[in-house]
């Protein structure tokens, strides 16, 4: 291996199975105890060794490490609300991951290290130095971490064990830069893929059931209330049959329609994922700058030989080229130094004027843009006023309507009640006499006649049929002809 290795990961409490394995899990006591090399989280290695601890650069030794992060998470007390009302404080889930870790590795092979020369332990002293000011610069304040150099695997290997003390709820997902990189997608764009269901259709209403007429003395008009009681109640039966049969057809083709739609979106997220690609965009620009802080200085490459498919011949000359920019790079460096006071006296005079530059188009674009953003915004404005204007004039003309027919349905049904209460008392077929109709008719029952026939409502044509069946009813009860024909629609005040 003559290229970079480094590998970041969080873990919590909680036992992960390991990416790649069937039955291998990692969690915070396995990564402290493989790092500390203790017998029972070591058993995958042959011939263990003591770890050699680093310090320097703010690194404090790993035992110290452990008990700052258990006594840290074991004070951490979560407020819990019910649902019911209420509340009660718990202590840190078990799956909160709470350790950040890094693995740094070295092509140069830990026997190669262990029996080299002075120039092989000189370049490995040279990596760490290097490792370490790459992760000082990179870290937040308020952490602590530890380190420790392993010499009893493949390679030589760094482990960097990091708490974050200065987080509330010592999160590590918050130092991962490729986890910080899709929640800041979430919190920019919200949850990504989210699948939504076509809306629910809304299920017609029932219509009321016909009330129960009054029990009448008479047995004929009993017979016949009970007769009109029963026709009623079949057609309510047989449009809430119909009524009932439209919303199941709506719901079933709801339900086929949504299915479709719901399988298309799932096909959709399976190509695309946002947050999977801010995560991907963030390790590989990890990558990049590790490989120039620390990879190019050590003569490293940045990819292995898989990722380009390289033969052994040109994997080899990689190599060889890889460790001459790293002395042709060093060199520039001493180079640099020399040239840096001229340097920064023009990028500091360059500064200034590009900021002149940058500030005065700054301002004009500012201006272009809050003039059209006022445009815009007055053209919404205007937009919005014309739909509101429009929607109230909809919604008082639908409420005006919708008052008078249950005005005129209130009167209807009064009417018919006081007509029932004359024909009881004796009193309707007086009001065939002309002159007795405007005192004795009810007032709706006067604006129906009134009213041309043509110009009639639903509700002022069933009073009339009503009406005309009380008078038959009457006259029967009265001793009148018991086959009374019809009367015509211009009978007393018709």
């Amino acid at each position: 291996m003559a290229y970079q290795f480094v590998h970041i990961q969080t873990y919590s409490l909680k036992p992960t199975r390991v990416a790649g394995t069937k039955d291998h899990y990692n969690d915070i006591n396995q990564v402290f105890g493989e790092a500390l090399r203790i017998p029972r989280h070591s058993g995958h290695i042959l011939a263990p060794r003591p770890p050699e601890v680093l310090v320097g650069r703010g690194l404090i030794r790993p035992e110290e490490l452990r008990r700052i992060h258990d006594a840290r998470r074991a004070a951490i007390r979560e407020t819990v609300r019910k649902k019911g009302g209420g509340s009660y404080a718990r202590g840190l889930k078990t799956d909160a991951p709470t350790l950040y870790t890094e693995i740094h590795s070295h092509p140069m092979t830990s026997a190669e290290y262990l029996s080299g020369s002075e120039a092989d332990k000189a370049e490995i002293r040279k990596w760490i130095d290097l490792v370490r000011r790459d992760f000082r610069s990179r870290m937040p304040g308020g952490i602590d971490a530890a380190a420790v150099l392993h010499l009893d695997e493949t390679h030589v290997h760094i482990h960097i064990l990091v708490v974050n003390s200065a987080d509330p709820k010592l999160s590590a997902n918050k130092l991962h830069v490729g986890k910080c990189a899709a929640e800041a997608w979430r919190a920019a764009h919200g949850r990504a893929e989210t699948l939504t269901s076509l809306p629910r259709p809304v299920p017609a209403p029932m219509p009321l059931k016909p009330k129960r007429p009054k029990p009448s003395k008479n047995r004929v008009t009993q017979a016949r209330r009970t007769s009109l009681y029963e026709e009623q109640i079949a057609a309510w039966e047989a449009s809430c049959a119909e009524i009932e049969r439209q919303n199941t057809e709506a719901l079933a083709t709801w339900t086929r329609e949504n299915t479709h739609h719901l399988h298309e979106a799932r096909q959709d997220q399976a190509k695309k994922n946002p947050e999977k690609a801010a995560y991907r965009a963030a390790m590989a620009s990890f990558q990049d700058d590790y490989y120039e802080a620390v990879g190019k200085p050590c003569g490293l490459l940045r990819h292995g030989p898989r990722n380009e498919r390289l033969s052994t011949v040109q994997y080899a000359e990689r190599k060889a080229h890889a460790k001459h920019i790293a002395k042709v790079d060093a060199a520039q460096r001493e180079q640099a130094l020399l040239n840096t006071e001229k340097a920064q006296r023009l990028e500091e005079e360059e500064t200034v004027l590009t900021e002149a530059v940058l500030q005065m188009k700054e301002q004009s674009l500012e201006l272009v843009t809050e003039t059209e953003k006022l445009v815009q915004r007055k053209k919404k404005v205007a937009e919005q006023e014309t739909r509101v204007a429009g929607r109230e004039n909809d919604v008082a003309r639908r409420e005006q309507v919708a008052s008078q027919r249950l005005e005129e349905s209130e009167a209807g049904i009064g009417t018919m009640q006081e007509m029932l209460s004359m024909v009881e008392d004796g009193s309707f077929l007086k009001m065939n006499d002309p002159d007795q109709f405007a005192h004795r008719a009810p007032k709706f029952l006067q604006k129906i006649f009134a009213t041309e026939p043509a110009q009639r409502s639903t509700v002022q044509k069933m009073v009339i049929k009503f009406a005309g069946l009380l008078k038959r009813v009457a006259t029967a009860m009265g001793g009148g002809p018991e086959d009374a024909p019809p009367e015509p629609e211009s009978w007393p005040g018709m």
